[in-house]
């Protein structure tokens, strides 16, 4: 279950590379390559961080202009992509 003090990692076995604005992620183990748009780039660069999933959406919200549940919504069907394909997964204690 994700909520807002959830924190993410990249897997050990998916790559990730910001490239001016875009991102690559290699799936190593199952030979997959993703691009990601800016924002997709910006999860990701968050959640690197370390950024719990609040306050990423906090951050996001005040760098573009949309309505805080579109946002929050948007999000948490993005990380649960990212989660199903495999690229992130939860942070243990």
């Amino acid at each position: 279950m994700t909520d807002a003090t959830t924190v993410f990692r990249t897997r050990s076995d998916a790559r990730y590379r910001n490239i001016g604005g875009e991102g690559i992620v290699v799936r190593q183990a199952v030979g997959e390559v993703l691009v990601l748009n800016e924002v997709g780039v910006r999860v990701l660069d968050l959640l690197a961080v370390g950024k719990p999933v609040g306050q990423l959406i906090g951050t996001l919200a005040a760098e573009y202009e949309v309505d805080s549940v579109t946002l929050e919504r948007d999000v948490l069907a993005y990380i649960q992509e990212l989660l199903d394909a495999g690229i992130v997964e939860a942070r243990s204690g």
